[in-house]
């Protein structure tokens, strides 16, 4: 009799889950206009995992989409968001490299490597913890000996690609730009999460027009004799029409050996 009325209480608490936030949701429209913002309230997840009568996994899926919900509304709020997620399943392996990804641009490095660590050790086996923990060692904090270190873990990490293994086997060989730009194309070519596409197309696209400034500017001394002092003299040396704007809201400037410099 215990063992049947636990099975029913399994899918009874699942749909009670989904009406509740059906119904915030509903009553949050209704009222939006009425109150202030609040930032969300964030329990326990050891009081989450005493009350969802062992679905974790249901309840850490759950808590994930409302992460992602709350992610442009309450920023400072995600790496405890994601904190959460991963404290009410361990095993629950995404969330882990989505922080590793995610949040180092966000000024959550510290963060994001304490997820991506805590995830190596309790998640289920993913090569892209290791593999977006290399990318962010190496384009924010410029430390190639822990890229190198986190390229090889996602090499050797159960079901990883072999584009995956091949970027982490020359890991070092070409110029830091190159390297960049391959290692976005390789994450926007295996994921299927609308946010990683997007923030890596966007690197790629900026990566591509610094390329692009930068064989602009060796037209320009191959053709004058000197390097720019400014991107306006590439427009007005008559090289490029005009200069494209990085879809990561930076500037560009020239250098005093003629390189691109990202104000």
């Amino acid at each position: 009799m215990l063992s049947v009325l636990s099975n029913m209480a399994k899918p009874l608490f699942i749909v009670m889950l989904l009406a509740g936030v059906a119904f915030s949701q509903y009553y949050f429209d209704i009222e939006k206009e009425d109150r202030p913002l609040a930032p969300p309230v964030i329990l326990p997840a050891q009081a989450m995992r005493l009350g969802n009568l062992g679905l974790h996994s249901a309840s850490s899926v759950l808590m994930w989409i409302y992460s992602i919900q709350e992610m442009a509304t309450w920023p400072k709020k995600i790496p405890e968001l994601i904190m959460t997620v991963t404290d009410i399943d361990q095993k629950f392996s995404y969330p882990y490299a989505f922080a590793a990804l995610v949040l180092p641009p966000l000024g959550f490095q510290e963060e994001a490597f304490k997820i991506g660590i805590k995830g190596l050790r309790n998640a289920d086996p993913d090569w892209r913890i290791a593999y977006y923990m290399a990318t962010s060692y190496h384009i924010f904090l410029k430390d190639r000996s822990k890229a190198t270190l986190y390229f090889n873990i996602a090499a050797d990490t159960p079901g990883a690609p072999e584009k995956i293994k091949s970027i982490s086997a020359r890991y070092g060989i070409a110029g830091h730009l190159e390297e960049t730009k391959r290692i976005w194309t390789s994450i926007y070519e295996t994921s299927d999460d609308e946010i990683v596409l997007e923030r890596a197309k966007r690197n790629i696209i900026h990566i591509e027009i610094v390329e692009i400034l930068n064989k602009a500017i060796a037209i320009y001394k191959q053709k004058y004799g000197f390097y720019p002092k400014s991107t306006d003299d590439l427009v007005n040396g008559k090289i490029i029409k005009n200069v494209p704007i990085s879809p990561l809201g930076v500037e560009f400037s020239i250098g005093n050996e003629g390189k691109i410099l990202i104000q």
